[in-house]
């Protein structure tokens, strides 16, 4: 009996720790347009990012060159970003925000940490919705 109840119980968890959430309207993608004649980059989170603690160098929350390669968008052209590399559960509720965040290239690459961090450049943000998503499909357009 205890050996039963010890299956049941790995399995209840295996399951709860393995499940995420699939929203079948959430799409596996996002594309972002970037109609500025400068590099972007693009930076997302659940909730409101700190600015007190997003300096976007080495070091911070990325290393530079996967900064370069993954968030960087350049000038008139656009790059979709998959799902996985976002979120996997994202748009698990209809009331979820995602926020998306777009910094030019030469700030992030001129300024030291304390000053990003003081005058934070950001340039747009987007608070979007699963719904607002949708009306856009799935794709966000920067122009300054």
């Amino acid at each position: 009996m205890k050996t039963y109840k010890f299956i049941l119980l790995a399995l209840s968890f295996f399951l709860f720790c393995s499940s995420s959430c699939e929203n079948p309207k959430a799409q596996h993608f996002i594309t972002i347009q970037n109609n500025s004649d400068k590099e972007i980059i693009i930076n997302n989170g659940w909730f409101p990012i700190p600015r007190e603690s997003n300096c976007l160098k080495s070091g911070a929350r990325f290393e530079y060159e996967d900064l370069i390669r993954d968030r960087m968008i350049k000038p008139h052209s656009n790059k979709t970003f998959e799902r996985d590399g976002w979120d996997e559960d994202m748009f698990c509720n209809t009331n979820d925000t995602l926020y998306i965040e777009v910094f030019y290239r030469t700030d992030v690459d001129r300024m030291s940490c304390e000053e990003f961090e003081k005058t934070f450049p950001l340039k747009k943000e987007w608070k979007v919705t699963l719904a607002d998503m949708e009306a856009c499909d799935w794709t966000l357009v920067y122009t300054p």
